[in-house]
């Protein structure tokens, strides 16, 4: 249990929890001050040489923030000059697009109807041992139902 809580102690992880807290004041005061349609659509990813990176999720809500980013900045320094008095005011914002991971669809294997198969078949019994009958071998594994 020591090396655990020498390691929650540690310079890194205070840097990391005060790192948090900064993103989640910063969360707050935005979940405050951003239109409240707007709010639940966004988040915010943290502060870089005074300048706030907001994400959203799609163009629609990121060209909107564009268009008031200027009262929004106004807002959010009042807000910080009240709830955060050690923090910087923010020169900017950052407005970037989440793309959310869409439904993975399992590939379609392709299939020959069973009249192609069965054509496939003859013309296969009709060949002698060639290339062209060892890959028609495989064509036929590999696009035929498994029935």
């Amino acid at each position: 249990m020591k090396p655990v809580n020498k390691l929650l102690e540690s310079e890194v992880f205070s840097l990391i929890r005060e790192k948090n807290r900064s993103i989640s004041g910063y969360q707050k005061l935005w979940s405050n001050k951003a239109p409240s349609k707007l709010a639940p659509l966004s988040h915010v990813g943290g502060i870089q040489d005074d300048i706030l990176t907001i994400y959203v999720e799609n163009s629609g809500i990121a060209s909107k923030l564009k268009f008031i980013e200027s009262t929004l900045l106004k807002d959010l320094n009042e807000g910080i000059q009240k709830e955060m008095p050690f923090a910087n005011p923010i020169k900017s914002l950052k407005i970037k697009l989440v793309i959310k991971n869409s439904k993975i669809t399992p590939p379609r294997y392709k299939s020959f109807p069973a009249q192609a198969k069965f054509a496939l078949e003859n013309l296969l019994n009709n060949l002698e041992d060639s290339p062209l009958r060892h890959r028609l071998i495989r064509l036929i594994k590999h696009h035929t139902n498994a029935d």
